[in-house]
């Protein structure tokens, strides 16, 4: 799949997201849209409490998991030791389950937890932190319950359909008017971020607007200040869900 059919993946969600009415209808479009990518199973989580959307932390909010999988994983307590969680807050983009073993020192519990979890037909687990606003923190694990052909490997689709759903799910969820948004992007910085969010590298989208490479650098790092980010995933994302952008 080359760029634009991966930016035109990513509108077709968003534009499909953005008229969602409900959590469930949320959820069902976020299934939809993953399943393209081989993972059939997924769920959502509040690892903070959110007193903005009066919702308080729990594991699988809405979630298709199996159900004795996740009788089983609360009665084992892996909701306190999951390394999926624990890994989480090192990354910034999704990660797969499978490399978790690689960078952390899982004593016997956290690997019973993804043996298990592979066991009850979760495979191919792919994972992403969400972060929100005055630390806030939720999650959404994905798996496909097929033991080959899973996962495509498209990471950055994964972490962009994500960040949306969460922001999309705050939406459903928020009570009263909440505080405006003053991203106050400049026509530069917005025509910059544009370019990025079709594919283009900072040299690319120097040639493109005939600017320095430096100039580039520049906007972006102030994109990155003004959107709270520090990932151009996100930062798109961000534009995409709040217009500053049009898809």
């Amino acid at each position: 799949m080359g760029a634009s059919a991966l930016i035109r993946s990513f509108e077709d969600y968003v534009e499909k997201a953005n008229q969602a009415q409900t959590q469930e209808e949320l959820f069902s479009i976020y299934l939809r849209t993953v399943g393209n990518h081989g993972l059939d199973r997924a769920l959502f989580a509040l690892m903070t409490d959110h007193k903005d959307i009066d919702q308080q932390a729990g594991v699988g909010v809405i979630h298709n998991f199996p159900s004795d999988w996740m009788s089983h994983y609360f009665e084992k307590g892996y909701d306190k030791i999951d390394p999926v969680i624990v890994y989480g807050a090192t990354r910034v983009e999704a990660y797969t389950w499978e490399e978790i073993p690689f960078h952390l020192d899982l004593n016997r519990k956290q690997k019973d937890c993804l043996n298990y979890g592979s066991e009850a037909g979760l495979k191919h687990g792919v994972a992403t932190y969400l972060r929100g606003p005055n630390n806030q923190v939720a999650g959404i694990s994905l798996a496909s319950s097929e033991s080959k052909d899973g996962f495509d490997g498209k990471v950055d689709l994964i972490t962009a359909y994500s960040n949306h759903f969460y922001i999309r799910y705050r939406h459903l969820h928020k009570i009263g008017n909440p505080a405006p948004v003053n991203f106050c992007l400049t026509a530069k910085e917005q025509e910059v971020l544009t370019w990025i969010a079709a594919g283009k590298t900072d040299y690319e989208v120097s040639i493109i607007l005939s600017l320095s490479q430096h100039t580039v650098d520049f906007h972006v790092r102030n994109i990155f200040r003004k959107l709270q980010t520090n990932n151009r995933i996100l930062a798109v994302v961000k534009a995409y869900s709040y217009g500053l952008i049009n898809p």
